[in-house]
């Protein structure tokens, strides 16, 4: 299992099509504005504090070393991991996991050294959150504690047995803070250092840092409890569309990925359709209410040498498509940006070239954009000096 999915969530929500939008249906967070404030505060202290030690730390410590310092916490609590095992049903399990503390807190060297994975025992992370949803205990209410972050009523009394299970916890009333206190301090900075490419990716990239953190958790959470097998998702409520509209690895992205509409009667992510190519979007284009879409208007005049215009590839409803689109269009080198639009006083979540292009050339980037990236429905937009 990967040692730390949380990054690879967050890989995967950046290339795959999840709800991201706090609609009545999310009724896992049903104190959003409260934990809204609560992140809000989190990620300020955060910033100021465990973020640029965090920094600090990687700029100065030696990979190996961090490595070390990493496989040592690791092992100090991962005895949870062994009783919720055996809590569980995975006796099997259990008595590997068993086996791999003894192992690595011996030979070693505290857990210094990853011994047990060179002799094929498997690391594994269980808690009592995942016992609990084994056990029938349904998804509760998310929320975010004060500097903790992110969780959920059914996972909060992993506190307990995680606390109970940690030898550092019981070794602490025989120290004195002298020494607790800066063992604790590297060990949130070390765990700190482990997610900075993660947080740097959602702040770059995210719109609202809050629901996409809240959707790499939960999916987190959901990778976790299957054993890195979590059920095949099923089609968005709120778009109509199928995990195929988007293409796969091997094949690009398909032609109608960005033009296709909704199912009748469904709220969708739609694109703009495409104007003609001879076409662009005046600023005082009218949208049409009824199709509730973000269209250019028909112009037929050719673009002027004189004008400057920019290539508008998409629109989406959801932030978070918009955000997967952004990403699979700089993974294949198309410089591009996303700004959120009002059409008919609605959100629209807009991608479009970062380069402006004159009106002789305009023609020409258009068509090799749409080559290059097959959203066929792209179209130009003037903009004024």
């Amino acid at each position: 299992m990967n040692r730390h999915p949380f990054n690879l969530i967050l890989a995967l929500l950046l290339a795959a099509l999840l709800s991201a939008c706090a609609t009545p249906q999310n009724n896992y967070d049903p104190i959003e504005p409260v934990n809204r404030v609560t992140d809000k505060v989190n990620d300020g202290i955060d910033r100021v504090t465990l973020k640029p030690l965090a920094r600090g730390y990687t700029a100065a410590v030696p990979k190996p070393m961090r490595t070390a310092v990493s496989n040592f916490f690791e092992n100090a609590t991962y005895l949870n991991t062994v009783l919720n095992d055996f809590l569980q049903g995975k006796g099997e399990q259990g008595f590997s996991d068993l086996f791999r503390f003894l192992v690595n807190t011996t030979l070693g060297a505290g857990g210094l050294v990853d011994v047990a994975s060179s002799m094929g025992l498997e690391r594994h992370d269980e808690d009592l959150g995942q016992t609990l949803a084994v056990w029938g205990v349904g998804e509760s209410a998310y929320i975010v504690y004060p500097l903790l972050g992110p969780n959920s009523l059914r996972n909060t009394p992993d506190f307990i047995t995680a606390t109970a299970t940690d030898p550092l916890f019981w070794l602490s009333f025989t120290m004195v803070p002298a020494v607790t206190i800066p063992i604790a301090v590297v060990k949130y900075v070390d765990q700190r250092a482990q997610l900075l490419e993660a947080s740097d990716m959602r702040d770059e990239l995210a719109l609202d840092p809050y629901i996409f953190t809240r959707e790499a958790w939960r999916q987190n959470r959901l990778y976790l409890i299957h054993d890195g097998n979590p059920p095949k998702a099923e089609p968005l409520g709120d778009d109509g569309w199928e995990e195929e509209d988007w293409g796969s690895k091997d094949d690009g992205w398909q032609e109608d990925e960005f033009d296709r509409p909704a199912e009748s009667g469904t709220e969708s992510i739609e694109s703009a359709p495409a104007a003609d190519e001879n076409s662009a979007e005046p600023e005082n284009a009218t949208h049409p209410s009824d199709k509730n879409i973000d269209a250019p208007a028909e112009k037929e005049a050719e673009p002027l040498s004189g004008n400057m215009f920019r290539i508008n590839l998409a629109s989406f409803r959801s932030e978070t498509a918009a955000t997967n689109a952004l990403h699979m269009l700089r993974s294949r080198m198309v410089d591009s940006e996303l700004e959120t639009v009002t059409i008919d006083n609605q959100r629209w979540y807009r991608l479009h070239s970062s380069e402006l292009v004159s009106g002789m050339d305009a023609k020409i980037k258009l068509q090799d954009l749409r080559s290059r990236t097959g959203i066929q429905t792209a179209w130009l937009e003037p903009v004024s000096p």
